[in-house]
């Protein structure tokens, strides 16, 4: 979607909130900026996902990798899946919020 049919989008959703319309006003905006190629959440910048619950169990995951916790330990405390620690952990990297052991030294 070009720069003009979001603006055009915003404008129409303007115009449906003047009208009192706040459901529709919110379903344009939304659609207006998750149309941008280039947008992203600040959650999903950080934490590579908008669920509070993902992000809640990614922080904790980041605390203890970097407090020297080995895998079983982190998954032990969680409470999660060995495979969702592993994609936390994995997810976590791509992103740059925690580093490798060998980037470090």
């Amino acid at each position: 979607m070009t720069f003009e049919e979001r603006q055009e989008l915003r404008k129409q959703a303007i115009s449906e909130l003047d009208l009192g319309h706040i459901k529709k006003y919110e379903k344009l905006m939304r659609k207006a900026r998750e149309s941008n190629p280039g947008y992203e959440t600040p959650l999903e910048k950080v934490w590579g996902s908008n669920n509070v619950k993902v992000v809640k169990r990614r922080k904790i995951v980041k605390r203890l990798v970097e407090a020297g916790y080995d895998k079983k330990e982190i998954i032990q405390r969680c409470g999660a899946t060995d495979t969702t620690i592993r994609k936390d952990i994995r997810i976590l990297k791509e992103i740059g919020t925690i580093k490798d052991k060998q980037e470090i030294s």
